[in-house]
């Protein structure tokens, strides 16, 4: 690449990093363009557009085409995004957008250990999530606080908790999927979960079967699920109707 392309090439960037800074998903036009502008940058993989990308990787709706493919770019650019989304995570207060940067901070294929420190942080708040990204990030370390977890994690025989099922489940896989083994009393713990969740999906099956489904427009995360079974929709289909994160 000589003098003049890196200088445009520069220039580019420049343009396109502000349109992230300035640009708005408010209207159609607004929304390609934050869209346009991710993808070349991602496929640029400029280092001044990391920050701005990490920062609309929270602002951006699940299932939506930037939010995929700014999850799945910021990911896949490797180390390289650990720095940038460990500033904006600790400027982030706790809520549901820092699920996005935990992603990319167990996916990203980086050994840090201020990611290590944060994984286990977030497994003390969110046991789930924690479960989730430490299994990604595959740091045998983990495993006792896991078992830990998973053994002062209460599961109360009560069908309609789906995520208290979902989280003994995940909390067990974490800890098969880092080479760890099960104890008797978790192995029945497990077995109580599934056994839940199937409960759990015949009733949901029955209840669909004697309305129409309408999943259109998608409630916010905090609001009650669209299939009427009162729970919030981050706890309830949120997951199926955006697949489970690779």
């Amino acid at each position: 690449m000589d003098s003049g392309e890196r200088e445009q090439s520069g220039e580019s960037v420049e343009s396109l990093v502000r349109v992230l800074e300035q640009g708005s998903d408010q209207d159609d036009v607004g929304y390609e363009a934050l869209v346009s502008a991710a993808r070349r940058l991602l496929r640029l993989r400029a280092p001044e557009a990391l920050v701005p990308l990490v920062r609309w990787l929270t602002r951006t709706e699940p299932g939506t085409e930037l939010y995929e493919l700014l999850l799945a770019g910021l990911k896949d650019w490797g180390p390289e995004v650990v720095p940038a989304t460990l500033e904006v995570l600790e400027a982030t207060e706790e809520g549901e957008s820092r699920f996005e940067l935990f992603h990319v901070l167990s996916h990203c294929g980086a050994r840090d250990e201020r990611i290590y420190t944060a994984l286990l942080a977030l497994l003390e708040e969110e046991p789930f999530l924690g479960a989730v990204n430490l299994s990604a990030y595959g740091d045998a370390r983990a495993l006792e606080l896991l078992s830990r977890a998973l053994d002062a994690y209460a599961l109360e025989d009560d069908v309609a908790d789906v995520f208290a099922q979902q989280t003994v489940l995940e909390l067990g896989f974490a800890i098969q999927e880092l080479g760890g083994t099960l104890t008797p009393s978790q192995q029945l713990k497990l077995e109580a979960a599934r056994r839940l969740g199937e409960e759990w999906n015949e009733m949901i099956d029955r209840w669909r079967g004697s309305r129409p489904e309408r999943r259109e427009p998608r409630p916010g995360r905090n609001e009650p699920c669209w299939c009427g079974s009162g729970v919030k929709y981050k706890k309830c289909h949120l997951g199926e109707d955006r697949g489970r994160l690779p």
